[in-house]
């Protein structure tokens, strides 16, 4: 499996109740499959890399808000650490 890890922070414009919108966002992230971590300031999510890409691609095409920032990091590469690992020493 080709494992992807992202950062994915969803972000409304002009929103009347932005928090709604925001737990809507998370909803479809909780949805996809992948292990998640919501955070503050964005939700980490972790799986196959296809599937990650369709999430995103959820996100972008999504009603949930008229206009949004929708703000993507990915990590890539051979022999990288999951997310779990990445945060296990402050845990």
């Amino acid at each position: 499996m080709n494992v992807l890890s992202a950062n994915i922070q969803f972000i409304p414009l002009h929103s009347k109740e932005p928090m709604t919108a925001v737990d809507q966002a998370i909803a479809l992230i909780q949805s996809a499959g992948l292990t998640y971590e919501v955070g503050a300031f964005g939700t980490s999510v972790e799986g196959e890399a296809r599937v990650v890409q369709e999430l995103v691609r959820n996100l972008l095409e999504s009603t949930i808000s008229k206009e949004f920032l929708l703000n993507v990091q990915y990590h890539v590469g051979v022999d990288k650490l999951s997310n779990k690992q990445k945060v296990a020493k402050f845990r």
